[in-house]
């Protein structure tokens, strides 16, 4: 087996009902698989499923988070490479292929992720620098406004990019990435610890640990219809306020022990000047 796409459902039936349509139309030139995890949604996911026999579906009884639901669905995968889909992407097949063929014929990348758009087709940032401790500040609070915030954000969502390029990058937002399973599995998959939020930057950086590189392909895409759940702006107010805020919030401050004092991955972009290196 090829590729394994695996989906995570919690009360998306609807998105992945459409997506599974556009999916099942593509005559991938290799073996593929399509595993959807539902995460106790008690949606209409499993009648959804049916309509695709193909599909695997796996029920994980509970709520277990989006970490612990993905390794799952990894460990009962087939694939060589693992494409992890959030509901509501929207993906071509050349997209998919590209991706692939990237990882097989670049020895040295172990992620790779599309450039994410808009239905209107504008890009969304989706690549990023690993942060510091000021992470929170000036991505949640009136500090992002202020002459140096705004500086620490150009810096951190690599303004000065052409999103339309590849390039290596530290962490990618993991709304849809491949990796390949050999690496998934050498680095332990998602770090369960982790509910949600902060998974992608957390497993872009152990991907740079094993030695492997993060790479952002700009020259395919995928539609993002995202919807920024966790946003409220304040960050003081949104602990009060917003329970997916309260688990971001609780994400970053595992992130900041688990890699308190510890040096940027070696070779990853933050460690050196970012470069303009192509994949083949």
């Amino acid at each position: 087996m090829d590729l394994s796409i695996i989906i995570l459902n919690y009360k998306s039936s609807k998105l992945i009902k459409y997506q599974l349509k556009k999916l099942a139309n593509y005559n991938f030139q290799f073996d593929t698989e399509i595993i959807v995890i539902d995460n106790n949604s008690q949606d209409e996911i499993q009648e959804a499923v049916k309509e695709f026999p193909n599909v695997k579906f796996i029920q994980t009884g509970k709520n277990i988070g989006l970490c612990a639901a993905n390794n799952l669905a990894v460990k009962q995968s087939n694939g060589k490479y693992i494409l992890i889909l959030n509901p509501d992407i929207r993906i071509e097949k050349s997209t998919i292929e590209k991706l692939c063929e990237t990882l097989k014929l670049n020895n040295n990348i172990g992620l790779i992720g599309p450039r994410l758009i808009n239905a209107d087709g504008s890009s969304q940032e989706t690549s990023f620098k690993f942060p510091n401790i000021y992470y929170p500040l000036f991505r949640r609070t009136f500090l992002e406004k202020t002459k140096i915030g705004q500086k620490w954000l150009y810096n951190f969502l690599l303004k000065d990019k052409d999103r339309t390029k590849n390039f290596e990058v530290d962490w990618l937002q993991g709304a849809c990435f491949m990796i390949k399973k050999e690496i998934f599995e050498k680095i332990k998959g998602y770090d369960e610890k982790i509910f949600m939020y902060l998974d992608d930057m957390d497993i872009c950086r152990r991907v740079w640990d094993a030695g492997y590189s993060v790479y952002y392909m700009g020259e395919v895409n995928a539609i993002h219809l995202h919807q920024k759940m966790s946003a409220d702006k304040n960050i003081f107010i949104s602990i009060f306020t917003n329970k997916l805020s309260r688990i971001h919030i609780k994400s970053w401050l595992y992130y900041t022990k688990k890699y308190w004092g510890l040096k940027f991955p070696k070779n990853c972009p933050s460690s050196k000047n970012y470069s303009n290196s192509q994949v083949k």
